[in-house]
């Protein structure tokens, strides 16, 4: 409030307490921003998914036909598990907006979980607009030439959502935001969230710390718990395993955090520098929460589908999905004695095996957004290539997409 003689008032005492509180009005545009990176992502998908099915490049030696994009095995590997990955987003931001709208609705809706939906909110939309920059540009290039034609909507695309990465808060503060939410309990230390408060409330903590599970906590544990206990003789299709393993590098990089900050607070160095020099280790934390916060979300989803061959196809996906993630994250594995050198290796096979099993549906799953073709709007994507092959191509693209007719006659 403003007093006549211009001084300023709030009912929050605390300095930091006040910024956290004016920082939560930021939630929904951030989840606003994290859908429409979603949503970025599955439209540049759709246009080079579309386009791979049809476009078809080199021939084998002993055939005159040439072989599909998307029948290439590396064109597979940069598709697909961008789409299983962004599914898993949308399952993820499904359950973020369902949290939200709780948040509104809910009288009394306590102060721990409005905070843990900020956090999460931060989390979602740094990796969904990370994920759908990256996911875009592969798109751009997995479409050659024809993706970089302004027609094509992929540069256009691009532009869009660049700024996505730091409107509503930069990606790396947002993440920042997240792994202060993980090393402080709020109950109890809200009072201060300062690097001080912060660094000392984790040196005293033990560093065994408990996973808050997403709401789906019970499914999740008795999945985990169906592990068997050598890791050789589990499949690495297993969806315990994949929960198991990206839980068990969630732990491992917050009791490592905890211990860095704890050395450097018991040798007697300032606050703020013990935590500068472990920013990239904190951060990495906070990544690998949100990771697993995601992953969790998406198997939630799939248990909750009715239809038995809608589920099975989204296993599939989610199997891609985590395994991709794994993959992406193999050499910290094997750098901390989690994955040996052959399982490192199945689970590139793994990968694999996923691509080309997937290959015949990405058509089905990309259809399955929903996009109306003049929203997708890409003659690429709207059987102009086909077209092309077949000699019936027009000078003036796909009827029916603005700013397009066919030559006169």
């Amino acid at each position: 409030d403003l007093s006549d003689d211009g001084t300023y008032t709030s009912p929050i005492e605390n300095e930091t307490g006040r910024f956290f509180t004016m920082v939560g009005t930021l939630i929904q545009g951030r989840i606003s921003v994290s859908g429409a990176a979603v949503s970025a992502a599955k439209v540049a998908l759709a246009i080079a998914i579309r386009y791979a099915s049809e476009r078809r490049q080199f021939s084998p030696p002993d055939s005159s036909e040439e072989v599909l994009l998307l029948d290439f095995r590396q064109h597979q590997r940069r598709l697909l598990p961008a789409l299983a990955t962004t599914y898993a987003l949308h399952a993820a931001q499904e359950e973020l907006v369902s949290n939200l709208h709780d948040a509104f609705t809910t009288e009394n809706y306590p102060e721990r979980e409005r905070r843990k939906l900020e956090s999460l909110a931060a989390g979602i939309k740094a990796l969904t607009t990370w994920h759908a920059t990256s996911t875009i540009q592969t798109c751009r290039e997995a479409c050659g030439g024809a993706g970089y034609l302004s027609i094509n909507r992929l540069p256009q695309l691009k532009a869009d959502t660049d700024v996505f990465t730091t409107f509503e808060g930069d990606n790396t503060v947002l993440l920042q935001l997240v792994a202060k939410g993980l090393l402080t309990d709020y109950r109890d230390e809200f009072g201060s969230l300062d690097t001080l408060g912060m660094v000392r409330f984790v040196a005293d903590q033990v560093v065994e710390r408990v996973v808050e599970r997403t709401s789906a906590r019970k499914l999740i544990q008795t999945l985990i718990d169906a592990v068997p206990g050598r890791e050789e003789e589990t499949d690495i299709f297993e969806r315990g395993y994949h929960l198991e393993l990206i839980e068990w590098r969630e732990k491992h990089i917050m009791e490592g955090v905890a211990r860095r900050l704890k050395a450097g607070i018991d040798a007697g160095r300032d606050a703020f520098e013990v935590f500068n020099d472990a920013q990239d280790h904190v951060l990495l934390a906070a990544r690998s929460h949100i990771e697993r916060i995601v992953l969790e979300s998406f198997v939630a989803a799939i248990d909750r589908c009715e239809d038995p061959d809608v589920a099975f196809l989204l296993h599939r996906v989610c199997d891609l999905h985590a395994l991709s993630t794994i993959e992406a994250n193999r050499g910290w594995y094997l750098e901390h004695g989690r994955l040996s050198a052959s399982r490192s290796k199945a689970i590139i096979a793994g990968v694999n095996s996923l691509c080309s099993e997937l290959r015949p549906q990405a058509g089905i799953l990309v259809d399955a957004f929903g996009i109306p073709n003049e929203v997708l709007a890409a003659p690429i994507a709207l059987g102009e290539e086909q077209r092309r092959q077949d000699g019936k191509a027009q000078t003036a693209g796909a009827e029916g997409i603005p700013g397009f007719a066919p030559p006169p006659p």
